[in-house]
C-alpha cells in the first residue's frame, strides 16, 4: 500500500504541472458537452436544409465518444506517462528498490481502467442522448475498460522513446475506425471486425439500446482485450529486464 501511495502521489504532482495532462483528463467532459447541445442543433439543421436524419447515427456517435473515445486518451495519457520514466531512466531506478516490477506494472495498467470505468459512467450520462440505465451501462462500461491499459501498454511495451512512441500513438487511431466500419457492415459479416478489440463494447452497447442480449458480447470483449494487455504486461516486464 505505501508502495501504490508513493506511485499515485508522483502521478498527481506530475499531473498538477503538466497543462496538456490535464487538459486530456478534462477532454473528455469537454466532448460530452458538446455533443450533448450540438447534437440536436446539427440534426435540426441538417433536417431542414437537406433533409438529412443525423438522429440515425445518434447510437453509433454516442458508443463512439461515450465507451472508445475515454479509455484511448486514458491510456494513451498513462502510456506518456511510462515512457518519460523510460526516458528518465526511472524504471531503471525502479529495480532496485525494494518494490516488485509486478506492483509498478499492475498499478500503471489498473489505473487507467479504472480512470475509464468512471469516465464512461459519468460522461455517457452527461452527453444525454440514448444513455442506458447504470445497469446495463456499468458492465459495459467495465468491457470497454481495458482498452485504456492496452493503450498504455502497447506504447510502453512497443516505444523505445516518446519519439518512437508518438509515431506509434499516430498509428493507434486505426482501433477506433473499426466500429465505425462495422456499423456499415452488415451481420454476419460485421463480426469479422471483432479482431479488433474496440468493437465489442461498441457492439454490447448498440444490442443493449435494442433491447438483445448483450452480456455474452461485453464479456468476450472483456476477456479478449484483458488477454492483450496480459501479453503486452509481460512484454513490458520483459523489456525492463533488458
Amino acid at each position: 500500500m505505501g508502495a501504490l501511495f508513493t506511485l499515485g502521489r508522483s502521478d498527481f504532482l506530475n499531473f498538477r504541472r503538466d497543462s496538456m495532462l490535464q487538459f486530456l483528463m478534462v477532454y473528455p467532459f469537454i466532448l460530452g458537452g458538446i455533443l450533448r447541445w450540438l447534437l440536436p442543433w446539427v440534426h435540426t439543421g441538417l433536417m431542414e436544409n437537406i433533409g438529412f436524419d443525423l438522429s440515425q447515427y445518434y447510437l453509433l456517435i454516442v458508443s463512439f465518444f461515450g465507451l472508445l473515445v475515454i479509455p484511448q486518451l486514458v491510456g494513451l495519457l498513462v502510456g506518456t506517462l511510462l515512457l518519460d520514466e523510460k526516458d528518465q531512466d526511472t524504471l531503471t531506478a525502479l529495480m532496485v528498490t525494494p518494490m516488485p516490477v509486478r506492483t509498478y506494472a499492475l498499478y500503471r495498467a489498473l489505473t487507467p481502467a479504472l480512470i475509464s470505468v468512471m469516465g464512461i459512467l459519468l460522461v455517457v450520462p452527461f452527453i444525454n442522448v440514448l444513455v442506458l440505465p447504470v445497469e446495463k451501462l456499468l458492465p459495459l462500461a467495465v468491457s470497454a475498460a481495458p482498452l485504456g491499459p492496452m493503450m498504455a501498454l502497447i506504447l510502453a511495451a512497443l516505444a523505445k522513446n516518446k519519439v518512437e512512441g508518438l509515431a506509434i500513438m499516430k498509428g493507434l487511431g486505426i482501433f477506433l475506425l473499426v466500429p465505425i466500419a462495422a456499423w456499415f457492415v452488415p451481420e454476419p459479416w460485421q463480426w469479422l471486425l471483432g479482431i479488433s478489440p474496440t468493437y465489442w463494447a461498441a457492439k454490447g452497447y448498440w444490442l443493449a439500446t435494442a433491447g438483445q442480449p448483450y452480456l455474452w458480447v461485453a464479456a468476450v470483449g472483456f476477456l479478449y482485450t484483458c488477454a492483450i494487455a496480459a501479453a503486452l504486461l509481460r512484454r513490458f516486464q520483459n523489456g525492463l529486464y533488458k
